[in-house]
């Protein structure tokens, strides 16, 4: 007789556990530059850089201290430290960029991934994603997952943009639960690349942790995932029992 799973349903985070981002030149950067210059103002690609470096470092703090950041403060906070006014029109211009984000195509997508979210949902395991949003909007990402066709593998997603906090704050985790139809924490398992936002959040939340570490590495001395895994495909191994 079959075992019973315990598992569920399992979330996954976004940046490097499902997709990294482009190889290729950002060219956010040079579409804010035109969009300056448009609006009478020179900038140098050199003060756009140290911008950017002040802006991103910003973002980190935020981050941490749980503060969630829209595509719009984080323009206005660019446009400060070029001591520039926040013209709502170049604002728009500016938002507009980052929401246009990569061109999908050049996104690095986990190898195996598609495979493993259709057996873990053919088993009657729930799949969701978990994401702390970068300067990216969530609108953007599901793109992304669409244009590669996996959007339609998750049945629930929970984008801090959209939910208002970030991991590890529990209420990330249960937002998740709860869209996914979910009681019971031990029920539940998470996937990510981060020990500070994706273990330790999901760890306090009672459920089962997977640290994925084929798109990037996290060498902090933080505790470390029940599994830690280079390939999805370890997940249909652990989580389906025969």
């Amino acid at each position: 007789m079959a075992e019973q799973r315990v598992v569920q349903a399992i979330t996954f985070d976004f940046w490097n556990t499902l997709v990294s981002e482009s190889r290729n030149a950002d060219d956010r950067t040079t579409k804010w530059v035109e969009s300056i210059r448009a609006a009478g103002v020179e900038v140098s690609d050199e003060q756009m850089a140290i911008t950017l470096k002040s802006m991103w470092d910003w973002f980190v703090t935020q981050w941490e201290s749980n503060q969630v950041v829209t595509p719009e403060g984080a323009v206005r906070f660019a446009l400060a430290e070029l001591s520039l006014e926040s013209d709502e029109g170049l604002v728009a211009a500016m938002v507009a960029a980052l929401e246009a984000g990569f061109d999908p195509a050049d996104m690095q997508i986990a190898p195996g991934i598609a495979e493993t979210l259709a057996e873990l949902r053919a088993a009657g395991i729930k799949v969701g994603i978990i994401c702390d949003v970068g300067l990216t909007p969530s609108v953007t990402l599901r793109g992304y997952l669409e244009h590669h066709g996996l959007l339609e593998h998750f049945d629930h997603w929970s984008f801090s943009d959209d939910v208002g906090w970030y991991k590890p704050d529990q209420r990330m985790f249960d937002h998740a639960m709860a869209g996914l139809g979910v009681t019971d924490p031990a029920a539940m398992a998470h996937i990510g690349d981060l020990k500070r936002t994706d273990i330790a959040g999901a760890k306090a939340a009672g459920w089962t942790t997977f640290r994925y570490t084929g798109l990037g590495a996290d060498d902090s001395e933080l505790d470390d995932a029940d599994h830690v895994i280079d390939h999805h495909s370890e997940l249909v191994r652990i989580l389906i029992i025969d």
